[in-house]
């Protein structure tokens, strides 16, 4: 999630701003619950050069590493 979000808003900081949330909140979605971040699919397939299914393909991934115990702040 952490590599979607650097990829598509440069940084965690901006990704929040962009998408009116906290920083906190972006970071839960990498380290805790990445579907927070669906929400905000439609505005994010708008505005950058994505797709739906990219966006949950690495929502499913990182669900993966974290149930797996693994970090998705290295992804």
């Amino acid at each position: 999630m952490k590599e979607y979000i650097h990829k598509h808003f440069g940084t965690i900081v901006q990704c929040a701003r962009e998408l009116d949330v906290t920083t906190q909140t972006v970071q839960n979605w990498i380290q805790k619950n990445p579907r927070g971040i669906l929400k905000h699919a439609p505005e994010i397939l708008k505005k950058y050069n994505t797709t739906y299914l990219e966006l949950e393909g690495e929502v499913l991934h990182s669900e993966d590493a974290i149930k797996l115990g693994g970090s998705t702040l290295q992804d």
